[in-house]
């Protein structure tokens, strides 16, 4: 007995040490190197080293708006689709526990009581006896982790919890700026329909005045009607401007998990701050990305697989022992000699299967290039549209500033051609030429701010949730049960 105990103790000692360890991940273009963008269009404030690798950075408060943050907290509390990626952490949880439990032994007991009659009629049974039988015996079965299987499950579990994490935390960022694309939208159509109503109320006092000209004989039906199509012109836009609010106002609803008749956001005309974003942005900065993180971890489990699938190439190990207590009486139940145990092991290995280990290892491989590629895509994708969103950024910026300058020139021009016009040095018609355009470079300029303002969120969703730098989203020491 001693001898079988030191030999179990050295086999277990042996297994512990047979680890499965995931492939090292595959390098990315995530080098370190700035983005292109141009300085003279964003922040001249740079990106320090310290940042990179500083606390996560509360994006929303970057635009100083104490309603769009509210707006977010409301949507990362109620969206539906965020309680369903939370729902599936719970369940990868439950998964990794499950695996865990492979690793230990197996317990069991069975109590039972039989009572028997042996027939008299049987040769060479006992004459019409009746038997009695209490036992309580207590079964044990370990499988030894000789070749890190089991551990290999575990840490592939483990890894799918932290990719599902971070896809929860993707799933957040995608509704939160979402959340913040819309309402941004929502703040520069009010400052379109602002313009548009203050456009209505100029020509509406334009065509009372022509009509007034017209009863007069000072002015004739032409301008009249040319006045009207532009009053009539403005108030389709602003219908227009109308329906696009209401549909902004439905998308945000639904984000916050509310229905559409719930929310009621009021229209207000203080201006939209809109952060700077600061020169040189390392692209490394995107590895802390949540989907990046994810792919690499699913990559890291997809890894272990293929290990797991090849131990069913090696023989397995199996401890077993049982014990307890059987009599025939409950008051010899507990006495020595109603005893009884058991010590096993058993090594079985594989001889033939029909290709079935070989099948589950070239699949757990392709599995892995899946994943890898996907891997690629994910980082290459994520590189792009941080490209695209400062690309957008500093366009819109400097259309901006043209149509900020063209803005200035064509309401100048607006008030001369109506001065003009009222000392009937002009017709009409300029006076609708030149309204109409300062109108329309008025609202190309509202445009412009608000699709500025937009490619901000879409850069800052880009960036994984801003451009300080974000820790990956879970750290293997935040999972329950981990020390």
């Amino acid at each position: 007995m001693r001898r079988f105990s030191l030999w179990l103790l050295a086999t277990v000692c042996v297994a512990s040490g047979c680890t499965l360890h995931p492939e090292p991940l595959p390098d990315l273009a995530l080098s370190g190197q700035p983005f292109r963008h141009s300085k003279t269009a964003l922040s001249t404030q740079p990106v320090g080293e310290s940042s990179v690798l500083g606390a996560p950075l509360n994006w929303v408060s970057l635009f100083n708006d104490p309603q769009l943050t509210k707006m977010v907290e409301a949507a990362l509390k109620g969206n539906l689709e965020i309680k369903s990626a939370n729902a599936r952490i719970q369940q990868s949880r439950a998964l990794l526990d499950l695996d865990r439990a492979y690793t230990l032994p197996t317990v069991q007991t069975g109590p039972s009581f039989s009572r028997d009659r042996v027939s008299g009629t049987v040769d060479e049974a006992l004459p019409q006896r009746t038997l009695h039988n209490w036992t309580v015996p207590v079964d044990f079965s370990y499988d030894v982790d000789v070749w890190g299987r089991l551990r290999g499950g575990v840490e592939s579990a483990r890894n799918n919890l932290l990719s599902v994490q971070a896809d929860s935390d993707a799933v957040k960022l995608r509704v939160s700026t979402e959340v913040a694309s819309d309402y941004l939208t929502l703040r520069f159509v009010d400052f379109d329909r602002t313009e548009l109503l203050r456009s209505i109320a100029l020509r509406q006092m334009a065509l009372d005045l022509i009509q007034r000209r017209v009863k007069a004989g000072s002015a004739g039906d032409l301008d009249a009607l040319r006045a009207t199509t532009e009053l009539k012109t403005a108030s389709a836009e602003l219908e227009e401007s109308d329906r696009l609010r209401e549909n902004l106002v439905d998308s945000i609803a639904v984000l916050s998990g509310m229905s559409v008749t719930d929310l009621h956001l009021e229209n207000r005309q203080d201006d939209v701050v809109v952060p700077q974003v600061p020169v040189d942005l390392p692209s490394v900065i995107l590895e802390n990305r949540p989907d990046v993180y994810a792919a690499q971890r699913r990559l890291d489990a997809a890894s272990l697989q293929i290990g797991i699938a090849k131990t069913a190439f090696l023989p397995s190990l199996t401890l077993t022992a049982s014990g307890g207590f059987a009599s025939d009486s409950l008051r010899t139940f507990l006495d020595r000699n109603s005893s009884m145990w058991g010590l096993g092991i058993s090594v079985v290995e594989t001889l033939f299967d029909g290709g079935r280990r070989q099948s589950a290892v070239d699949s757990a491989k392709a599995s892995y290039l899946i994943a890898e590629a996907d891997y690629h895509v994910t980082a290459l994708q994520a590189l792009r549209q941080v490209q695209d969103a400062l690309n957008d950024i500093e366009a819109q910026g400097l259309q901006a500033d043209d149509y900020a300058a063209a803005s200035t020139a064509s309401s100048q021009a607006a008030a001369l051609s109506r001065s003009r016009y009222d000392h009937g040095y002009v017709s009409y018609f300029e006076v609708v030429d030149s309204d109409r355009s300062a109108l329309a470079i008025k609202r190309q300029l509202i445009r412009a701010h608000q699709a500025q303002a937009v490619a901000t969120v879409s850069l800052l969703r880009a960036l994984g949730g801003g451009w300080n730098g974000i820790h990956p989203p879970i750290q293997p020491s935040a999972i329950a049960g981990e020390p």
